[in-house]
């Protein structure tokens, strides 16, 4: 855009634009029913590709962000056969004119389909832009815009050129508006298909899967039947358990019968990144603070009764790196863990939790049991015990 932007004011200060705008031969004019914004990082937006802002007040009106994205050039052909009849070198001055017009005319078409664009996509998605809820928008195509405009009573105003998929996909490329809300969002987030619609319900719905895990109102993750009944009965959107078992296949999501440890380690996210559980390690990546800490395989997973996962040890402690060095010493109290540290590298990561971290070892330990069917395999007692301590953990 910002190519674009120097176009255009290159082109306005030509001499000849100047000498042919101050003759009121090409006289430049916002496009109908159009603002401009008033911000002072307006100009800066526009350099990005903020192409306008969607406001609401009544109904929606665009509001760009920038006067360049919103000039349309008219020229008054009698006055300028005149002027160029008046003119000693006509055909150099013909040739100028001509090139003149033609940058003009540039400018003129793309601002036009960006326009027509927006006013389509605005109505087309008008339940979006007054809810904000992605939820509730519509599968829509640039072919289906494109006839969408051109059925529009106000959409087409004689143009000498035609507004097709093939024009609107290249004109949005890179460009993104601010809606109603106030938020950036890229024009072709506009434009969902139907399978998109369908991974955004389905990850919407295994979103608030994870939460009822965590919470213990659901035992078990969702089959793809009951994904399909939930993103009907939660989002109105009709499919088929074949349709949500292919685009949960293309978001990278496991099957329910696989899911249990997916569950698991998803809600866990907040974890640092695995390192190698060794002294030089935990020195340098370990804090001094409270937290919750997991020990890890770094090869071969562990078979639990409901899937398989490399954890095989959840503690806490109010100095992560002092327990974790702790694990390591051969005076250590748990055997397991010795065996595993014997046989071959392990991994750790942590998650800060500078207040009752025994309750979030205990949420762990529980969700861990609920994804697995039993506790990790070096855990000898339940962390219930932790709950009553308040500085050591537990062992």
């Amino acid at each position: 855009m910002e190519k674009f932007i120097t176009f255009i004011s290159n082109v306005e200060e030509s001499p000849l634009y100047m000498r042919l705008a101050q003759e009121n031969i090409i006289m430049p004019k916002l496009l109908p029913g159009v603002n401009v914004m008033k911000w002072e990082n307006a100009t800066v937006l526009a350099k990005d590709g903020v192409i306008a802002k969607i406001e609401r007040e009544g109904n929606f009106s665009i509001c760009y962000t920038i006067r360049q994205f919103s000039v349309e050039y008219q020229t008054k052909d009698e006055e300028l056969s005149l002027y160029i009849d008046a003119q000693e070198s006509a055909d150099k001055e013909r040739t100028d004119i001509r090139r003149l017009l033609n940058k003009l005319r540039r400018i003129n078409t793309r601002n036009l389909i960006i326009h027509e664009t927006l006013k389509g996509v605005v109505e087309y998605q008008r339940d979006y832009f007054t809810s904000n809820d992605e939820f509730n928008l519509t599968p829509l195509t640039r072919a289906e815009l494109a006839r969408f405009i051109s059925d529009s009573k106000n959409g087409n105003r004689g143009f000498d050129f035609a507004i097709d998929a093939s024009r609107i996909s290249r004109t949005i490329r890179g460009l993104s508006i601010i809606n109603p809300s106030g938020q950036e969002i890229p024009l072709n987030f506009l434009f969902p298909s139907r399978r998109d619609m369908v991974k955004r319900c389905i990850k919407a719905v295994l979103n608030q899967e994870k939460e009822d895990i965590g919470g213990g109102q659901i035992k078990k993750p969702y089959t793809d039947q009951e994904l399909s009944r939930r993103i009907s009965e939660s989002y109105g959107l009709l499919t088929t358990r074949r349709e949500v078992t292919y685009c949960r296949k293309e978001l990278g999501i496991l099957p329910y019968f696989e899911r249990n440890g997916y569950v698991y380690h998803t809600l866990a996210a907040d974890f640092s990144r695995i390192y190698p559980f060794t002294v030089p390690s935990i020195e340098c990546n370990a804090p001094a603070g409270s937290g919750v800490y997991e020990l890890c395989l770094n090869g071969d997973a562990l078979e639990y009764p409901t899937g398989f996962c490399k954890t095989f040890y959840i503690g806490s402690a109010s100095n992560l790196r002092k327990r974790l060095l702790n694990h390591l010493n051969s005076s250590s109290k748990n055997g397991g863990i010795n065996k595993f540290t014997e046989k071959g590298s392990c991994d750790f990561r942590y998650l800060p939790v500078p207040q009752r971290w025994p309750e979030e070892e205990k949420r762990l330990y529980n969700l861990f049991i609920a994804a697995y069917g039993d506790s990790p395999l070096c855990n000898h007692i339940s962390p219930k015990r932790a709950s009553l301590q308040t500085s050591t953990g537990r062992s």
